[in-house]
């Protein structure tokens, strides 16, 4: 399974489970998976617990996939702890490297995305999304001149950093800030990483000189 596999599954998911939110099931629930520690990164476990999908969404991935439940809630489990290792990542990188958010470009993805942002359509707000959003843009930007390499489209992440995020957790393996625990969260995990990728960016058009929203 590719990178863009993976992230158009991924996308699947989140519809389903917004489109379903709604939704409670009166039917039995399958017994959910026994808590187990799923990876550690800089020394904090991340366990199934961690990464469960809420009642709710549980409820909306029955009603959906019904005889495959088990094997959708073990999928999404995954999808959900490779998220946090990301974001554990871009946390630790950032402060290693002694990054500051930058306001301004907050103001102005909140500019941008304002008017596309409700209730309805987001559990977070358009603040919340645009800090992540700028931080993760500005970490990538400095993974990008530290490691350099290829850098791939995908919808979630118009410009990411593929090679650069595989050196540096590359890193983080071999020292021990990262340990990945679950055989096959582990297997899927640096699976995205392997080539050849579907929307790889041609080198003379990679520009961290602005985020992808400007």
């Amino acid at each position: 399974m590719r990178i863009t596999s993976v992230i158009r599954f991924s996308l699947i998911t989140v519809l389903l489970l917004l489109n379903m939110q709604h939704v409670h099931g009166a039917q039995q629930r399958a017994p959910l998976p026994d808590d187990k520690p799923m990876a550690m990164v800089f020394g904090a476990t991340i366990s199934s617990a961690d990464v469960m999908p809420n009642e709710e969404e549980r409820d909306a991935i029955k009603q959906q996939v019904k005889d495959n439940y088990a094997q959708m809630l073990d999928y999404v489990i995954r999808v959900n702890a490779s998220n946090k290792i990301y974001e554990r990542v871009i946390e630790g990188y950032a402060s290693q490297k002694g990054i500051v958010l930058n306001e301004d470009l907050v103001d102005k993805f909140i500019e941008t995305f304002s008017s596309q942002m409700t209730d309805e359509t987001s559990t977070k707000s358009i603040h919340e999304i645009a800090v992540k959003q700028v931080m993760q843009y500005q970490t990538e930007k400095a993974m990008f001149e530290e490691f350099g390499g290829r850098v791939i489209f995908l919808q979630s992440n118009p410009m990411m950093p593929i090679d650069a995020y595989h050196a540096l957790l590359s890193r983080y393996r071999d020292n021990g800030d990262l340990k990945i625990i679950d055989k096959t969260l582990s297997e899927t995990f640096w699976e995205v990483f392997e080539p050849p990728f579907q929307f790889e960016i041609s080198p003379e058009n990679i520009d961290f000189g602005q985020p992808w929203w400007l």
